[in-house]
């Protein structure tokens, strides 16, 4: 075979394999920066829309002389208030809510659902700002029990003790840990009084664990001020 048909007869393997390869790391070199502009893009949503959930809870007690109860996740019995993922704030006859944790209840509220991963908000509320009659009410001696912390132990400096209300957001793993170790995220699961807030953080060396959740709180004294701005207390 002569230099001219061997030109003619194509790329070898090996060539073809090797352009292959750099236009791989070229579409990598591209691909990546785009995901991490919408990754960005959609942390920047869901603090908008944590920001605006917190807003329409603070004009719900205004209006209302309470703050919602939490939207069921499971159980109820089907009936007015009392239905699971509806995002319809349940509470029973006797004025106190059906459970203090579960989903924001956008319904009632009027506002999106979901955050910038499509996945429902969730919501913890202390009793003393949700109930409503026949129970006593939200007055000017409620107490916000909720604590949010730097990390899961609540170890002092805390972001706050007294926390009317918490919502937060499972952020882009919705609440899927496959990376390790997520205690921190744990912590804004089990449904106690305690939640943590920080910055995202990957599994790493020493202590650094997964953590991608956004969660903003309703601050007691903030809330009582607008309640008495408002003309509903003392």
């Amino acid at each position: 075979m002569n230099i001219r048909s061997k030109f003619l007869s194509g790329f070898t393997l090996v060539e073809m394999a090797v352009v292959l390869v750099i236009l791989g790391l070229l579409l990598g070199g591209l691909l990546l920066p785009l995901s991490a502009q919408l990754e960005q893009q959609r942390r920047s949503e869901t603090r908008k829309i944590l920001e605006d959930a917190k807003e329409a809870l603070q004009g719900y007690a205004i209006t209302n002389n309470h703050l919602p109860c939490p939207d069921r996740q499971s159980g109820g019995s089907g009936g007015t208030n009392d239905t699971a993922n509806d995002g319809v704030e349940d509470f029973t006859v006797g004025g106190a809510c059906a459970t203090q944790y579960g989903n924001l209840p956008w319904s009632t509220l009027g506002i999106v659902s979901q955050d910038g991963w499509g996945t429902i908000m969730l919501y913890k509320v202390t009793a003393a700002f949700s109930d409503r009659t026949p129970l006593t009410t939200f007055s000017m001696a409620s107490a916000g029990t909720l604590r949010v912390c730097n990390e899961r132990t609540c170890a002092a400096p805390r972001l706050t003790d007294t926390a009317a209300a918490v919502i937060f957001s499972l952020g882009p793993n919705e609440g899927f840990c496959s990376s390790g170790a997520c205690l921190d995220e744990l912590e804004n699961t089990d449904t106690d009084n305690d939640f943590v807030s920080h910055i995202p953080t990957a599994n790493g060396s020493g202590n650094t664990e997964y953590f991608d959740d956004l969660t903003v709180w309703i601050s007691e004294p903030i809330l009582k001020s607008k309640m008495v701005s408002a003309g509903k207390l003392p």
